[in-house]
């Protein structure tokens, strides 16, 4: 997997919804969607890293990789942060429609 840049290490809590299985694949292409949420200077942040090869079956929305900045809270709400972070993350028991959601969710999000 790609390492999470420097900036986004302090995370609070982070779930990898889907990854390459490295017994499979244990030379790469290494690929995986994660949601985490982070302290940031003045806030809390929540996260979708999305490494997803081209051609992959979850990849039906095109949207592009990158890591998306989905919501933003006050220095206040780090609980709520949290929780955000946990429900999409956890939003359904089936893979392919926690990422379509989170897909869904980068239209409004701003793109790192």
């Amino acid at each position: 997997m790609s390492p999470i840049p420097e900036s986004k290490k302090n995370h609070l809590w982070r779930k990898t919804v889907w990854y390459t299985d490295p017994e499979v694949y244990p030379l790469g292409p290494h690929h995986s969607a994660e949601v985490y949420c982070c302290e940031e200077s003045n806030g809390y942040a929540v996260w979708y890293a999305r490494r997803l090869a081209k051609d992959d079956s979850r990849n039906v929305s095109k949207t592009e990789n990158g890591d998306y900045l989905l919501d933003y809270f006050a220095s206040t709400k780090r609980d709520d942060a949290i929780e955000h972070a946990v429900l999409i993350a956890n939003s359904d028991a089936d893979v392919d429609q926690v990422i379509a959601r989170l897909d869904a969710l980068t239209r409004n999000a701003q793109k790192v």
